[in-house]
This record gives structure tokens, sequence and C-alpha cells, in this order.
């Protein structure tokens, strides 16, 4: 389930940083690709540098309030998830919440997928009552969604 998440995450990055918006920056695309790279040879460790040079050519091309700046957070964090240290996975995971609730508000769809990755962390260090409090904030959002779209 990780892998497949993080796969996720590293392919929905490369999409949006090939957008005409990023194309001037390759090194996004090249830092990215490496990562995903090594993160499907199950060589995380080694993919974390490649993950965390992204994220420092964000923060200076986009800043730290943007959405791909967001994405790029939860690509470290899912690494650091996939070596097993939610320590250090969780405040990137709970940045990467505070950047898309500032942008989209906190009922928005796309604030979904934050609170279930802060979940999944939350149950893997044993906070069980904040895991299902994500979880069910989570489904709050999903529930209005489907509402609204019905």
């Amino acid at each position: 389930m990780i892998i497949s998440r993080f796969a996720a995450l590293f392919t929905a990055a490369i999409v949006l940083f090939s957008s005409p918006a990023f194309a001037a920056s390759t090194s996004y695309e090249d830092a990215l690709k490496s990562s995903s790279e090594l993160y499907e040879k199950g060589q995380f460790q080694e993919a974390i540098p490649f993950a965390k040079q992204a994220l420092a050519l964000a923060e200076q091309e986009v800043g730290t309030d943007d959405v791909a700046f967001a994405g790029l957070l939860d690509n470290l964090a899912a690494l650091y998830e996939a070596e097993l240290r939610y320590v250090e996975a969780k405040p990137l995971y709970q940045r990467a919440l505070d950047i898309r609730v500032k942008i989209y508000g906190a009922k928005h769809p796309e604030v979904v997928k934050s609170l279930i990755n802060l979940a999944l962390i939350y149950d893997a260090l044993g906070d069980f009552r904040t895991a299902v409090k994500m979880d069910a904030r989570a489904i709050e959002i999903i529930e209005i969604s489907n509402l609204q779209g019905a």
C-alpha cells in the first residue's frame, strides 16, 4: 500500500512539474525521476537526497505556500515512511496538510490525501485517537464532495 501511494505521489509530481509553468526547470524533474527510480528499486535511503533536492529547488522556485511544494513534502515524507521513520515523516505530512488547507480550505477534496497520510503515520506511531480523528475529517470531506457532485 505504501509503495502504490508513493508511486502515485511521484507520478503526480512528475506530471505537475512537466507542465509549462515548470518546463524551464528540469532540475525538478531530474531530482524527482532519480528519487522515483531509486524508490522503485527499494533504495529508499538513496532516494532521500534527491527528494530533498527537489524540495529545496521548489522552495526557491515556487515558494513554500504552493501546492507543488506540498506535493514534494509528501514525496519526502513517503520515503521516510517507507524507511519506517515515522517521526520524520509526520511534520512533513503535517506541513503539506497546512499548505493545502491554506490554499483550498479545510473542506476541499485536495485535503483528503494529506489527512489520510497523517492518519497512517499516527496509526504507525500508536496514536490511534488522532488517526481516527484524521480519518473522520477525511470521510466528512469525501461525503460533502459526493453530495455536492450528486
